[in-house]
């Protein structure tokens, strides 16, 4: 199940490898011997010509004079051809032993990582009536205790007006299982129900399909439901929740789109700045090819971006279609991607927010523009379809949902300077071994992978694990969804390379992915499996190396009823090198 992300061959095809490479060093060395062969009767032939020649010279015969220097020149150049074949046969034999070392530490090292990881299934839910859509938007707090998700299908009123529900997992989170081992999701909890707690109520009407969009903030107290209308106005509202079985409670306004129908709330963010829980972010994308971003405090929203509404609208205007949004945990920043921008091959750009002390004088600027990093490779890649961020908001994850690949960036601030750059974090992630220039088409059961990196979801593990790999992990961690399934990966920062930890395969159609912040938990989202009810799961990310630290630690152990947070204090067998830049 472990995999890198642009995989090496397993064991069966690194043999195949070495075999041929011997094949071709035997034929070469029989080449050789020929050559050798051909070249000590030259030397015979060479030597009785040179008899012969000197005889003739006590005659003094220049014609013969001039064809012994001919055959030296000849015998020296076969001499050099037999040298040249003798080193490019040292060369494949140097490099075929090169490859077997190499091919071995590549197995040895993925197959330590996948030591240190199983998926734990906690639970799963599936709609209550036909053509829900229950997981089509979803997202989960700190800790895996809360879990929202959104059923815009549901009927009422005689058409789609759709809902958000929140789940409470505590219990679920609680009692999972330290001592499961297993990179596969078939035991631990498989046949638990997800029991909703709480309905989001949106008093939305016939078209308004409610819960297209769902987000939260970290710890799960503030929530918000994006409702893109057919018949109407798409609208946004958000809600702060106590925690109970009460339905969450209205923060301010009802925030509304421009036009009928033009998809406003269909992907929306949500982020709350410290120190205070009523100082909140709200951005919004729509179908149109604008987003706005808001602000909120004291339950009272204020509009963010320029009051014309151009600075976060798509480069090509109305046309652009759909605008995707995200926040970091924390805010400050904005990431906002155009999807369809130069026919498809898209684009992302990323915001600071300045004037943090007043909210009605935040204003926005731009880190960059037109940066190489941040556009798709070729045209139809759809970069930035999909976008999520660490609760910093200086790691990135960036889908291409039409060319098959996850891009993560970070942004750097020199320590001598004001400067900030963006930098590539590892390789992109594919799930086949085409390079960043090659479009992916691998079929992993039933569906295609093309659509790989439609969803995404990042966060930052909060300690650097598993010792017994011999390198750090740097904390970084991504999910993608596709029409087969979901991945996880792991960066190893001293390879800078993604590696598989993790992988479900689906045949359910196109699935969501939310992480929680610490990369502990997922929830998934398949919303047209079961005849379109919907299915939502819950998933734990058990790492098994943070459980041998705790007990190092002086920590207990969870027993099977026990909980386990995820977390560890252990660092990884090397240490992180030197950097003259540091993460911002």
């Amino acid at each position: 199940n472990l995999i890198e992300a642009n995989p090496v061959p397993d064991e069966d095809e690194a043999a195949e490898i070495i075999d041929a490479l011997q094949a071709q060093i035997e034929s070469a060395q029989q080449e050789l011997q020929v050559a050798q062969s051909q070249v000590a009767q030259s030397q015979v032939a060479a030597m009785a010509v040179i008899v012969e020649t000197n005889d003739n010279q006590l005659i003094k015969d220049d014609d013969d004079s001039k064809k012994k220097r001919v055959i030296m020149w000849l015998v020296l150049i076969l001499g050099m051809i037999a040298v040249v074949v003798g080193l490019a046969v040292s060369f494949a034999t140097n490099r075929a032993a090169g490859v077997e070392v190499e091919g071995n530490e590549d197995l040895n090292q993925q197959s330590a990582i996948m030591e240190s990881y199983s998926l734990i299934h906690l639970a799963s839910k599936v709609g209550e009536e036909k053509n829900e859509l229950l997981g089509t938007s979803n997202a989960i707090s700190v800790g895996g205790k809360f879990l929202v998700s959104g059923s815009p299908g549901v009927v009422g009123g005689g058409d789609e007006i759709g809902e958000g529900k929140i789940f409470n997992l505590t219990s679920l989170v609680e009692g999972v299982s330290s001592t499961n081992k297993t990179n596969t999701t078939e035991a631990s909890n498989s046949n638990t129900t997800l029991s909703i707690t709480t309905n989001i109520i949106t008093n939305s009407t016939s078209g308004d399909r409610c819960g297209a969009a769902v987000t939260a903030t970290a710890l799960g107290r503030h929530y918000a439901i994006g409702c893109p209308s057919t018949t109407g106005l798409g609208y946004v509202q958000v809600f702060e929740w106590d925690f109970t079985s009460s339905p969450p409670k209205q923060v301010g306004i009802t925030l509304y789109g421009k036009e009928i129908d033009d998809g406003f709330g269909v992907n929306i963010a949500l982020s709350q700045r410290p120190p205070g829980r009523d100082d909140l972010r709200l951005v919004i994308g729509s179908n149109s090819g604008y987003a706005q971003l808001w602000g909120s405090k004291d339950g009272t929203w204020h509009r963010l971006d320029d009051a014309d509404g151009g600075l976060l609208n798509h480069p090509e205007g109305k046309e652009g279609g759909e605008v995707a949004v995200s926040l970091p945990g924390k805010g400050g920043k904005l990431y906002v991607g155009y999807p369809s921008f130069d026919n498809d091959r898209g684009m992302v750009r990323s915001f600071i927010e300045l004037g943090k002390t007043d909210i009605t004088n935040v204003t926005l600027t731009e880190h960059f523009e037109g940066n190489s990093f941040l556009q798709g490779n070729r045209q139809g890649d759809r970069f930035g379809a999909d976008i999520d961020t660490d609760a910093a908001g200086q790691f990135v994850a960036i889908g291409a949902g039409g060319g098959g690949y996850v891009r993560a960036i970070s942004l750097y601030a020199d320590a001598t300077s004001e400067e900030v750059e963006i930098r590539n974090v590892g390789n992109e992630i594919r799930p086949d071994s085409n390079d960043g220039e090659e479009e992916s088409n691998i079929s992993i059961g039933s569906s295609s992978m093309s659509d790989f990196g439609s969803s995404v979801a990042t966060g930052r593990v909060p300690y650097r694990g598993c010792k017994i790999c011999n390198f750090e992990l740097n904390g970084r961690r991504v999910a993608v969804g596709s029409s087969a399934g979901f991945r996880v990966y792991q960066y190893v920062e001293v390879e800078s390379r993604w590696y598989q930890i993790a992988e479900q395969v689906s045949d359910g159609g196109m699935v969501e992915v939310s992480m929680s912040p610490d990369t502990v938990y997922l929830g998934v989202g398949t919303p047209n499996a079961e005849d379109g009810r919907g299915v939502l799961d819950a998933y734990k990310i058990l790492d098994q190396e943070a459980m041998k630290m705790k007990m190092k630690k002086g920590e207990s152990m969870p027993s099977s009823t026990g909980s386990d947070s995820g977390r560890g204090g252990g660092k990884g067998g090397l240490t992180k090198p030197a950097r003259p830049n540091q993460a911002i």
